[in-house]
């Protein structure tokens, strides 16, 4: 079976005020995170998205091979994932079994919705997400609309 773990974290925080736009180096930064599809065509989806998750911080640890054999992503402390990279995962919806989402500044309510669209995810981790209004409110949409998932929070992690 062909499959790969990602995990990306970010050290550096940027914590967004009510009202506050983007700043010009967020953009630029924004326009250098973007899937390049020449890049793609040259080395192929599995390896243009190492390249990306490396580049952003991350760490892949390969088996075998396969993007579309996705089984794990833990986005943590990262503030380029917001609710675009959710609603990205989708692609990897028929394979994707556990997701964790903390710590992402940039991720909101409608973001975490998104995420029902991931199907036969079995587990999915949610917690310090500062800017989801209705954490709670979320869980429970999640855990109604994926209810093979078990939905949990960081103490349910640690315990």
């Amino acid at each position: 079976m062909q499959r790969y773990i990602v995990g990306l974290r970010h050290r550096q925080l940027f914590t967004p005020q009510i009202g506050q736009s983007r700043s010009f180096w967020e953009y630029v930064n924004m326009m250098f995170n973007k899937p390049d599809p020449e890049r793609i065509k040259t080395v192929g989806p599995d390896r243009a998205c190492a390249e990306w998750v490396l580049r952003n911080g991350g760490k892949v640890t390969w088996a075998d091979d396969g993007c579309t054999m996705l089984k794990k992503i833990i986005l943590h402390e990262n503030k380029y994932i917001d609710n675009r990279a959710l609603k990205g995962l989708e692609y990897g919806k028929e394979a994707l079994g556990f997701v964790q989402v903390s710590k992402c500044v940039n991720v909101t309510d409608s973001g975490l919705k998104e995420l029902t669209a991931l199907k036969n995810l079995e587990t999915l981790i949610l917690y310090d997400l500062i800017s989801v209004k209705d954490l709670q409110g979320c869980k429970q949409y999640l855990s109604s609309e994926l209810p093979k998932c078990k939905v949990l929070g960081e103490l349910d992690v640690q315990t």
